[in-house]
């Protein structure tokens, strides 16, 4: 096969995402191209693809994460710059298998991730949310229901209708979500286009396409919001009502309980963490989550709280000789 000589990485990112375009889900592609037109372009797309070393991926990894966010001073998480790295070896590795001049040996470093912090609601906090949500009794503090007890993402949660409600079994079906990005198809020559665009798909993996039983408890609830079919839960209409706005509204409800400090994502956390408190079967957990395997929702997700892990280390008790012969004061 012929070989691309001197051609730069620039050339070689546009080819890849001109070839993974009609494969990946528009948020997908749209989420790579700000990445290449943000980050890796200005730092890497002048440099021919056979002069690329494994010292200047460390030094953009570097860069990256002292000084590369575009918005504020400083640098980005280690998620994010993990993220824009897997890029640079997508298109590596699509470049090595159609004959550009590639460096055998280049190694991509990723930085080194760490747990990141899980915010879950005590029981107390809960409840005071419930109350209020239950006092509002809008189509918004319903949708924040549905993620507090069935453990939806916002973009889930925005993009659900009252078709997907099965009311005669009990379910609830997950299969799409709707999120904002960046408009494409925005050209320099239109000026008035819009930047970005609400794009309603489905969720980001397959595993995520699920039916969820409804607590019974909440049945009656889901049958007094009921609306036409068409309609979007959290609006009770036709209309949509995007994540961002809806984020608003839930951080202007969490405001009135003094909860504001919760993220919506603390919700699904909350979720998980209530049922593994209750004994839940982890495989039907994570399949009600929307997970690809169980080792996702124990590590990820699942933060039990310090009481349930010290029940579980006084049951100890039952088979230690000192314990079984001593008085917990």
């Amino acid at each position: 096969m012929a070989k691309y000589n001197k051609k730069l990485f620039d050339s070689l990112l546009k080819d890849w995402l001109n070839f993974i375009r009609a494969d990946v889900k528009p948020s997908t592609y749209s989420r790579y191209k700000t990445m290449i037109d943000r980050h890796i372009r200005p730092n890497l797309g002048e440099i021919p693809v056979s002069e690329l070393t494994s010292r200047q991926m460390d030094l953009f990894r570097i860069h990256l994460q002292t000084s590369g966010n575009l918005k504020k001073p400083g640098g980005l998480s280690p998620k994010t710059v993990t993220g824009i790295l897997s890029v640079v070896r997508l298109a590596l590795n699509y470049g090595a298998d159609r004959g550009y001049d590639c460096p055998d040996h280049i190694a991509v470093q990723n930085p080194r991730l760490c747990a990141p912090e899980i915010q879950i609601l005590t029981f107390q906090e809960q409840q005071k949310l419930e109350q209020a949500l239950f006092q509002e009794n809008s189509p918004v503090s319903f949708g924040i229901l549905i993620s507090l007890y069935l453990g939806l993402r916002i973009g889930e949660v925005c993009a659900l209708r009252w078709e997907d409600f099965d009311m005669e079994n009990g379910l609830l079906h997950v299969q799409r979500s709707m999120q904002r990005i960046p408009n494409l198809e925005n050209g320099a020559a239109d000026a008035s286009a819009a930047k970005t665009k609400i794009v309603v798909d489905k969720p980001k993996t397959s595993c995520s396409l699920r039916k969820i039983p409804i607590p019974s408890f909440l049945l009656p609830v889901f049958q007094q919001h009921k609306k036409p079919d068409n309609s979007y839960i959290v609006t009770g209409s036709a209309s949509h009502l995007e994540p961002r706005g809806f984020y608003r509204k839930y951080k202007k409800i969490m405001k009135t309980c003094e909860l504001e400090h919760f993220n919506y994502h603390a919700l699904r956390h909350t979720f998980a963490t209530r049922c593994v408190e209750n004994n839940f079967d982890i495989k039907s957990l994570s399949e009600i989550l929307g997970h690809a395997n169980i080792s996702m929702t124990l590590q990820r997700y699942v933060n039990p709280s310090v009481s349930l892990k010290r029940q579980h280390m006084d049951r100890l008790g039952a088979i230690a000789v000192y314990g079984q012969n001593s008085v917990r004061k």
